[in-house]
């Protein structure tokens, strides 16, 4: 007998919909599987693969949603081939050499909040230096921020 159940097995009724493919995980049709007819109240509808057959009044906590796991993994987006590029620039990796004091200021104001985070606060002070040296040349400026790296198969 189960007392509580780990957050993350507690099915909510809103998170199956209709056409979502399951497996009974219990009771006497366990391992079968189906696709999601209906959603309802505590209670989901459930067409089986092998004979067609509908069950009706399946609680949501006996059976696995293939689908819902799909949607939760497809939200969290993991870095993995075939995942669509995100469309925001992303970061570089670079090394700088930085003298010790600078970086232990700046932990102690990331520490105390007067930045928000070193790589935040050393992209935004280059960012504005940059701007300032590169306003009196609008030639440049301009180059500068449509720049992109070639590409791997270019080389």
């Amino acid at each position: 007998m189960t007392l509580f159940r780990p957050w993350c097995h507690t099915a909510l009724v809103d998170d199956h919909r209709p056409g979502d493919k399951v497996r009974i995980r219990s009771g006497p049709l366990r391992g079968s599987r189906g696709r999601i007819l209906k959603s309802r109240e505590g209670a989901i509808e459930i067409e089986l693969d092998l004979d067609g057959t509908v069950q009706r009044s399946l609680s949501p906590d006996v059976v696995t949603n293939y689908s819902r796991a799909a949607r939760r993994a497809w939200a969290h987006m993991p870095k993995r081939a075939g995942r669509p590029r995100f469309e925001t620039p992303r970061t570089k990796m670079v090394s700088l050499r930085l003298d010790v004091d600078v970086v232990n200021q700046l932990a102690v104001a990331a520490e105390f909040g007067l930045i928000p985070n070193r790589e935040r606060a050393i992209n935004d002070w280059v960012r504005e230096r940059l701007r300032s040296v590169l306003r009196d040349l609008p030639d440049l400026a301009s180059v500068a921020t449509d720049r992109r790296e070639p590409s791997r198969t270019s080389r």
